[in-house]
This record gives structure tokens, sequence and C-alpha cells, in this order.
């Protein structure tokens, strides 16, 4: 697998060099959501004399910084590709082959969060500077930020994956991804830290997934949370990975009984 892996990345390498301006564009659009979001809460803060439910201006551009971060580690596009294999008929050969397709989206997903990193933190750090962010956390907030970061992928990864089989049934699933993406703007903290929620809307979003793929990570890496809260949601996290992944292998087998390729 060492060596599968060497060669897929060697060859997803290759193939991001060839669109390099597109990767950046791509990166840079998913940068546009959350200032806007930074510089609209950031005016309210400066109306109601610098505060808004206990978050000053360098709070909310602290969490919208994180945010961005995270959502950049976070992001996963699967279900949209893999539709478009299921249409076009590229996912059969795949299924020929001895590694899982699953392996070349990890590597695909890996290379584009590395190679669009830098840029990403150049123009974080531009923001941060216009906004005079300071950073509350502690050494154990980064600390505890590293495995967070990492599960919040993973379950966005599998989230992905999930919807995605739904395409064996569907064929096309914009509906679904449109409704995934909808759900998650509202209850994974990106209108607003989830501390500033409605108490309903609060449950709900940490009875959801989405929460643990973008709002927590961010407070914890902006320095929001207490040790015992935190080390509470990497478990809560780790849940739902697991959840995913029982939900995506149950998925993929039954998908792959009713596959029919687009026109086979």
């Amino acid at each position: 697998m060492i060596r599968i892996y060497r060669q897929l990345l060697v060859a997803q390498i290759q193939a991001a060099a060839q669109y390099r301006i597109q990767a950046v564009l791509w990166m840079l659009f998913s940068i546009i959501r959350p200032v806007i979001f930074l510089a609209a809460w950031t005016a309210v803060s400066t109306a109601q004399g610098g505060s808004v439910g206990g978050y000053t201006t360098s709070d909310f551009a602290a969490y919208y910084i994180a945010l961005t971060i995270v959502g950049h580690l976070t992001t996963a596009w699967n279900s949209f590709e893999f539709e478009f294999e299921v249409r076009q008929g590229r996912l059969s050969p795949k299924l020929l082959r001895p590694l899982h397709p699953l392996h070349y989206s990890v590597v695909e997903n890996l290379v584009w969060k590395v190679t669009t990193f830098l840029p990403l933190m150049l123009v974080c750090l531009v923001i941060a500077l216009t906004f005079q962010v300071k950073w509350s956390g502690e050494w154990w907030h980064l600390a505890l930020f590293v495995p967070s970061i990492v599960l919040a992928a993973a379950l966005s990864f599998m989230i992905g994956w999930v919807v995605a089989t739904a395409t064996f049934w569907l064929q096309r699933i914009n509906t679904v991804n449109t409704l995934l993406q909808r759900t998650s703007f509202i209850f994974a903290g990106q209108i607003a830290p989830l501390a500033l929620m409605p108490i309903a809307l609060q449950v709900i979003s940490y009875s959801l997934p989405f929460a643990y793929v973008l709002a927590i990570p961010a407070e914890i890496l902006r320095g929001g949370v207490t040790l015992e809260r935190g080390l509470l949601y990497l478990v809560g996290q780790a849940v739902w990975l697991a959840l995913a992944i029982v939900a995506y292998r149950f998925a993929w087998r039954a998908g792959l009984r009713e596959y029919s390729a687009v026109g086979a």
C-alpha cells in the first residue's frame, strides 16, 4: 500500500501541476463566504460597542479565520465526482482494479489541500492583520486541534462518500448535495458561532455531524473551549466518524448490487 500510495501521489501531483491557477481560484472562492460573514459580524459588534454575546471584534475575526482554515482542510467533493464517474461509466474500470476507488479520492483530496495550503495561509495572514486578530488559545488548544482536524476531515470525507453512494440508485444527486450543503450552512457554524444561535438551533447543531466538521474544530483552534469540553468534542467526532464508516460500508455493498453504468 505504501508503494501504491507513492505512485498515486506522484501521478496526482503531476496532474495538479497542470491546473495550478484553477486550484488557487477554487481556494480563493472558498474564502469569500467566511470573509463576508466576518465583515458583517464585525460591523454588528462595532455598532453594539465592540461585543456581541461575549464575542469581541477580535474574537469574530479569529473564529472566521479559523473556520476558513478548517473548511479548507475538511472540504470533500466526493459526491460530485462520483456522480460524474457513474454517469460516464468511468467507475466500471476502477471496480476491476484491486484497489478500492476510495483510495484515489483520498490521494486527490490530500494533494489539493497540501498544494493550496500555503496560498490560503498567506490570505489568512492578511485578513488577520487587517482585523487585528488576537489569539487567546493555550498550547493545549493546538494539541487538541491536531486530532480534531484529522477527525473532522475524515468525517467530512466519509459523509461525502455516504452521499455519493446514493448515485447507485438515483444517478443524479444534485438535490441531495444541495440539501446537504444548505443543512451544513445552517448548523455547522457558518452563519454565526454556535454560541450565538438560539438554544433550539444549538441543540440541533450538536445533534448533527456538521458542527463536528467545521464549528467545533474552529472553536478549538481559536481557543474558545475548555479542556474538558474539547475532549468531549473529540469523543463526539470519533462517534460520528464511526457511524459514517459503518453507513458507508453498508451503502457501498448494497449499491454495488444495484450498479449499472449509464448506457451499459
